[in-house]
């Protein structure tokens, strides 16, 4: 069936990852190189993901050009252990929740510094269940999951990812419950909304704008007050860059990391140079 997420080819560098992963709860506890790795692992997995193999993938690949200290086993291990929740409808219709781990064996090279080295892994039964009957997606580009300098950023812009391109669908509301589990906020974080607006909502938001071939508006949905009432949730829209939008995008992506949040909010005390690029092939979601 052509509408299957597992039958949806990488189109440049970007590849089809399923709706219900992208949406997975009890992520709070992965850090932003945990899941620049399931992403790299799922996009070298593809077509065959669902198959109960072992994949290949060299070290080299997953670490890319990240020259932080992570280690790629401890990644790995976290997502064998940490345990996923999947909203799915029950057998009698009603909500249920689905845990699953996210990688079940692997096999790591122990020299993280050999350019040999390899990860041998599968995805769980569970995991692969998910994907095998996933019919909606996002298309998410590997450059802009590497040039992310927050966990919520890379969060948020997996969740535009999966809406964008939805024919009568710009915004949509979420509790605010939902949305630090979509955004993977540990449950002993960020308690205090200006926290959350400032570490996670604000950062997420300026840096998807600034990389993401789209861009998004969070607002806090208030009760008791537009302005000083309790936030209950917030409103998430979206809608495509224009060229030039892009071109910026692009021109950012390829830009050091150091400074990026100073740049993307023009608060930056010099101006960066241009980098020398190939010819522009960013082009807009569809």
């Amino acid at each position: 069936m052509l509408h299957l997420t597992i039958n949806q080819k990488p189109n440049g560098d970007d590849f089809a990852k399923a709706r219900e992963v992208i949406e997975i709860r009890g992520t709070g506890s992965l850090t932003l190189h945990d899941r620049r790795v399931m992403n790299i692992l799922y996009a070298n997995a593809g077509q065959k993901i669902c198959d109960d193999v072992q994949h290949v993938i060299s070290l080299a690949e997953l670490r890319g050009s990240h020259k932080g200290g992570e280690r790629v086993k401890d990644s790995i291990i976290r997502l064998m252990t940490t345990i996923v929740q999947v909203p799915v409808a029950g057998h009698n219709g009603r909500s249920a929740t689905k845990r699953v781990q996210v990688l079940s064996d692997t096999t790591t090279s122990d020299d993280e510094d050999d350019p040999t080295g390899q990860v041998l892994y599968s995805f769980s039964r569970g995991m692969r269940e998910i994907i095998k009957d996933s019919t909606l997606w996002g298309r998410v580009r590997t450059a802009v999951v590497f040039a992310f300098t927050s966990k919520y950023s890379l969060t948020l812009y997996e969740l535009i990812c999966a809406r964008i391109n939805l024919d009568f669908m710009w915004q949509e509301d979420f509790s605010l419950k939902d949305f630090r589990a979509l955004m993977g906020v540990p449950d002993d974080k960020l308690q205090r909304m200006p926290d959350l607006l400032r570490f996670c909502v604000k950062v997420a938001q300026d840096e998807v704008n600034g990389m993401a071939d789209f861009m998004v508006d969070i607002k806090p949905i208030r009760k008791g007050g537009k302005i000083r009432g309790n936030v209950t949730g917030f409103r998430v829209s979206w809608w495509r860059k224009n060229e030039d939008e892009l071109k910026e995008a692009y021109q950012e992506i390829n830009r050091s990391k150091v400074g990026r949040l100073a740049r993307l909010r023009g608060t930056a005390e010099k101006p960066v140079p241009e980098v020398t690029l190939p010819p522009y092939p960013y082009r807009a979601a569809g």
